[in-house]
């Protein structure tokens, strides 16, 4: 069986990523409710009982609002470096958590889960210790890539070649400078602690895409800020530009919080 992935939900609402291989399906943070992780994976033909592990970025509650209720009614194995395990933050959202069932990966290691390897790497967003994935099963790769507001070339190296980019294309910097949102939060997405705009998104897939990829998934839009016409030829014009390897056969799928799952997408 192959590596798939798909989009559950992304935004500032709530974020889900799902992925399995063979006999182990795993959640990439959970930020809604267990009810509506219930719902959302129930579109893809899948059950939460089933879900052996969740992998959690950081502590911000778009990303872990859901993760104590199912940790309790199902024992999930829970992983995430232990400066989010442990803080104040998250066990203030999550509750009480079966300590059993906590896995420290810290960024820069790997770990196998079964048939699936996961190595965590640090991202820059203002939070305790945030980090994301990169999943490996045999020769596919899948990167998850979101609320990082600063990608490094030393990041660019480990992310390059993937089959499937998950990744953030968050805002339009022009929106977001002419809109309602007060100042300090415009300073704060716009840092290096913040979110990548879509020019940034388009750019980081322009030094790390090969031959390899055949879709990109674009996520974490904002509302207020983006809209997917504009993501979508942003990150085009740039890839057009800067990437000899790309090409309109390139699947690049714009997901809003809108949106339903995408359809399970074979990595």
């Amino acid at each position: 069986m192959s590596l798939k992935s798909s989009v559950l939900a992304s935004g500032s609402s709530g974020n889900i990523i799902y992925i399995e291989s063979n006999e182990t399906p795993i959640l990439l943070d959970v930020g809604l409710s267990k009810k509506r992780t219930e719902i959302l994976l129930n579109k893809i033909d899948k059950n939460l009982s089933v879900i052996k592990a969740i992998f959690v970025s950081h502590e911000h509650v778009d990303h872990i609002r859901g993760v104590g209720v199912i940790n309790r009614c199902h024992d999930t194995l829970l992983y995430g470096n232990k400066d989010t395990l442990t803080c104040d933050k998250f066990k203030r959202i999550t509750g009480s958590i079966n300590p059993d069932s906590l896995n420290f990966i810290e960024s820069d290691e790997s770990i196998i889960l079964d048939n699936l390897k996961f190595t965590a790497f640090s991202t820059s967003h203002d939070s305790v210790n945030s980090q994301f994935y990169m999943i490996e099963h045999k020769n596919k790769k899948l990167v998850c890539l979101s609320d990082i507001g600063h990608v490094n070339c030393e990041l660019l190296s480990i992310l390059k070649s993937a089959d499937l980019y998950l990744i953030e294309s968050n805002h339009d910097v022009d929106l977001l400078l002419n809109g309602n949102r007060p100042e300090f939060n415009k300073r704060r997405i716009l840092s290096k602690l913040g979110h990548l705009s879509n020019e940034d998104c388009g750019n980081v897939l322009s030094n790390c895409i090969n031959e390899n990829i055949h879709t990109i998934v674009l996520s974490h839009m904002s509302n207020d800020h983006n809209n997917k016409s504009i993501a979508l030829k942003s990150v085009k014009d740039i890839l057009s530009k800067k990437c000899s390897l790309f090409s309109d056969s390139l699947n690049i799928i714009a997901f809003t919080q809108k949106d339903d799952p995408t359809d399970l997408i074979d990595v």
